[in-house]
């Protein structure tokens, strides 16, 4: 299908990312075997010890005390540094000290070609330098080649080319009988003639389907099924805020003495933007309009068509499957444009559909034709370095990220700028940033 090979770029923000460690302290259980060969149990005790961590220059990164049991492995790693796989440290005795050798981390990018020597997909794959990585994300409709490709020992600054099988394939594309497209998928089996069947979660929200039933056809080839729209099937809820909302036609028009009652939930069948304004369907030619009702945060979506372009900012865009969770080692190139099929409103957030089940988050891209409402944020490209401190992330709403900071002193490619109650941030990653006062002056 065109335009949906991910493209990745070869410089990449993730590499600063810190990525926190985490202590064990579990209490384990040892057996002690006495001469009449009668087996008993007792607790293994926790030790203390001081561990001095160094990179693997030698060069020192600070000292922690650190619980554990005795002869169990050292798994806590200072931020930006990962434990090597292959010698990793234990602790030792009650107050001993310990000495880590920990890896900086890295991020490498790994392309998956198949047996024509073409680029399938890409994904970035983080982690300590040296350390090795199994890579489990293998591209849809593909095999691995064989076991041995599954792992590669990270080298910063290497890409990887990773062989694998590539099945024979079909996009199947879905057109009301008026011959408009409102989805697409992609199927996939061992051969031409191999019958599909497919799943409801592939047919567009909110149709029905003539046939479910396909047989593969020459690869690469484009199958198309007509669908009928659903009108039983409803694609979310909304509850209407603390004042009655008037009802409107198709067309936006008012309709004279019809009103939801406040505070009530109404499933939503269909999304239209009308004169600018979004409405939601929720009865036979009843719409509502968007700013009067709220969407409720439950695990329901509102798919309607969208056939357009998003491109992409000056960083790399996460993307998510249709449910909201993010896929990970999958992401769209900075700067890049996709065509998208579908429009989804899931838990209140909008999304972009650009592949089979994936989808990018309406706030990383900018759609074709179409300009940014948010007046908060302005393009802000260029490079700001942490200050002597910790430098915590935060999200577009001003919400500390816990398990991610910048470490002291280093440098960062800019997105955009923003000011959020009176202080400003610069994105510095997919709806990451930093405050302007954690950074160098």
């Amino acid at each position: 299908m065109e335009g949906l090979i991910l493209k990745k770029s070869t410089s990449l923000l993730f590499s600063g990312l810190l990525v926190s460690g985490m202590v064990l302290g579990a209490t384990v259980t040892s057996t002690t075997v006495h001469a009449d060969n009668t087996a008993t149990t007792q607790a293994t005790a926790n030790v203390t010890n001081n561990v001095s961590y160094y990179d693997q220059n030698g060069k020192f990164i600070l000292n922690k005390d650190e619980q554990g049991t005795k002869g169990s492995p050292i798994t806590f790693a200072p931020d930006g540094f990962a434990i090597p796989t292959n010698n990793q440290a234990v602790f030792g005795d009650d107050a001993a000290t310990v000495r880590v050798t920990v890896n900086e981390m890295i991020s490498v990018k790994v392309n998956y070609v198949d047996q024509n020597n073409k680029l399938v997909n890409s994904e970035v794959v983080n982690g300590g330098v040296g350390n090795t990585a199994k890579l489990t994300d293998l591209p849809a409709g593909c095999n691995w080649v064989n076991d041995a490709e599954q792992t590669i020992t990270l080298v910063d600054g290497k890409e990887y080319n990773v062989p694998v099988t590539k099945k024979v394939f079909n996009t199947v594309i879905f057109k009301t009988a008026d011959n408009t497209e409102v989805g697409r998928t992609e199927v996939f089996s061992d051969k031409v003639g191999d019958a599909i069947n497919l799943t409801s979660s592939q047919i567009p929200a909110g149709y029905k389907a003539d046939t479910t039933s396909l047989t593969l056809q020459t690869d690469n080839n484009t199958q198309f099924i007509t669908v009928t729209k659903d009108a039983e099937a409803a694609t979310g809820t909304v509850t209407v805020n603390d004042q009655p909302a008037q009802l409107y036609t198709i067309y936006g028009n008012t309709i004279t003495g019809r009103t939801l009652k406040a505070n009530s939930s109404w499933k939503i069948f269909d999304t239209k933007v009308i004169k600018g304004k979004t409405y939601y369907k929720v009865a036979t030619n009843e719409w509502v309009e968007a700013s009067a009702v709220t969407v409720n945060n439950d695990t329901t979506n509102t798919v309607t068509p969208f056939t357009s372009t998003v491109t992409t900012g000056s960083v790399v865009s996460k993307l998510y499957n249709k449910e909201g969770k993010l896929l990970t080692g999958r992401a769209l190139g900075p700067n890049t444009g996709w065509k998208t099929a579908n429009k989804m409103i899931l838990n209140g957030h909008t999304y972009y559909q650009v592949a089979t089940d994936e989808w990018v988050d309406a706030s990383t891209v900018t759609v074709a034709g179409e300009t940014s409402t948010d007046n908060n944020v302005t393009p802000s490209t260029g490079v700001v370095t942490v200050g002597s401190n910790l430098a915590l992330l935060y999200t577009k709403d001003g919400k500390a990220i816990t398990d991610r900071a910048l470490r002291p002193g280093t440098p960062w490619q800019t997105a955009n700028k923003m000011t959020l109650n009176g202080e400003t941030y610069y994105q510095v990653a997919t709806n990451e940033w930093v405050k302007g006062s954690d950074l160098a002056k």
